[in-house]
């Protein structure tokens, strides 16, 4: 076995713990709200909260770690797909950096001091951005899988369609305006 190999399968673990752990907690997401409601759904969101610098921050930084080494032992860093899988990585990652994490402590917090209305409207609002960035790691996981060059134009259509469709379905539909008053 050789060293490729073994940043290889180090950096496929850590991108099943990332990526996967997130969809879980998506999944929870939607689940608990149609089963149980609001206030199991903002349970989740706790749990997202709690994970966010402990679990999600660490293996993302571990998934694009390895993958460097993994493309540098390759020789890959001019491959199309290793500079999408990067692109798409600083996405999701500022993304929960930025906007996921810091909401969620916002959320957290109007629920603690009784502002559930408006807790409620910005975890509306939250699960918009986290539908959409799930559609980006969707995407890198299959720049990951089909590995596009630079060539491979109706890939990259394709790629690029479904991020434009998750947009346009996540983030089109009233994201960041205001209901209009009555």
């Amino acid at each position: 076995m050789d060293l490729y190999t073994i940043f290889k399968f180090l950096h496929v673990i850590t991108a099943i713990a990332w990526v996967g752990g997130g969809l879980t907690l998506l999944a929870a997401h939607m689940i608990a709200l149609k089963v149980e409601g609001e206030p199991a759904a903002f349970k989740v969101l706790d749990v997202m909260n709690l994970l966010g610098k402990a679990w999600f921050v660490p293996t993302s930084f571990l998934t694009v770690i390895f993958g460097a080494i993994t493309a540098t032992f390759g020789g890959m860093w001019g491959d199309l797909w290793v500079i999408l899988g990067l692109a798409g990585f600083a996405s999701t990652f500022f993304t929960g950096l930025l906007i996921i994490e810091p909401t969620g402590r916002r959320i957290g917090a109007a629920m603690a001091e009784g502002r559930v209305d408006e807790a409620q409207a910005a975890g509306k609002k939250l699960m918009q951005v986290v539908r959409f960035d799930y559609t980006v790691m969707l995407v890198v996981i299959i720049d990951m899988v089909f590995k596009p060059n630079w060539t491979d134009f109706v890939t990259i259509a394709i790629m690029g369609a479904i991020v434009a469709a998750g947009a346009v379905a996540f983030l089109g539909n009233g994201f960041g305006r205001q209901p209009a008053a009555t």
